[in-house]
């Protein structure tokens, strides 16, 4: 899907830079509809020269920002990525008990490792328990036991390791990836992407464009 779109930015022999864009986003129950939109000044968004539509069926996340530009790097189609660990890897829990050596140091290191594993390209407090009390890391360390992040296990198991090594005793549960979540791809434009199961593209003519 990815090098049908490429190939037809290719062939265009645009004189000038081009710049992406993910606009015009539909929700359904099961299908998200977007248009890609390609433009040849980033600062003028009237001088478009193609757009895309995207049909992503069986979709399970996205997210869309006001990311505008194009290397052939920022865009692409996957089935490997840490935003899809969510939907491939095994899940577990993982409770502490105890108290930490050093609070501010562990809170440290912790963010420092998840950003290694998931190329910044998640939060730590996405799968943090943080949403009871005041809700942030230091609160959530300084309880002294009770459950500590619901993730993939890649990243329970890093942030074990951690928080056995600053003085905290740990236990992990863990939990099954059921077979409705296999078949995930991960269509991404720089810090924007969409989590589907089918993707379907269709290049919208420019007569309705009005080009």
């Amino acid at each position: 899907m990815v090098e049908k779109i490429r190939e037809s930015i290719e062939q265009g022999k645009f004189e000038t830079n081009i710049y992406l864009q993910f606009t015009r986003l539909h929700l359904q129950e099961d299908c998200l509809s977007l248009v890609l939109s390609i433009f040849l000044d980033k600062l003028d968004k009237a001088k478009l020269a193609e757009q895309w539509h995207i049909e992503c069926r069986g979709w399970g996340d996205y997210r869309l920002d006001n990311f505008l530009s194009y290397e052939e790097d920022e865009f692409e189609m996957t089935d490997e990525h840490p935003c899809l660990w969510d939907y491939q890897k095994p899940l577990s829990e993982l409770y502490f008990r105890g108290q930490a050596t050093n609070v501010k140091a562990l809170i440290g290191d912790l963010y420092i490792k998840h950003k290694s594993l998931t190329n910044n390209t998640i939060s730590l407090e996405h799968y943090l328990n943080t949403e009871t009390g005041p809700g942030d890391l230091e609160w959530l360390l300084s309880s002294g036991q009770g459950l500590f992040s619901a993730a993939p296990e890649i990243l329970t198991e890093a942030y074990q390791e951690l928080l056995e090594l600053y003085g905290f005793s740990t236990h992990l549960l863990f939990q099954k990836v059921t077979l409705s979540n296999e078949g995930f791809k991960l269509l991404r434009l720089g810090p924007s992407y969409i989590i589907a199961k089918e993707f379907a593209v269709e290049k919208i003519d420019s007569k309705i464009l009005g080009l």
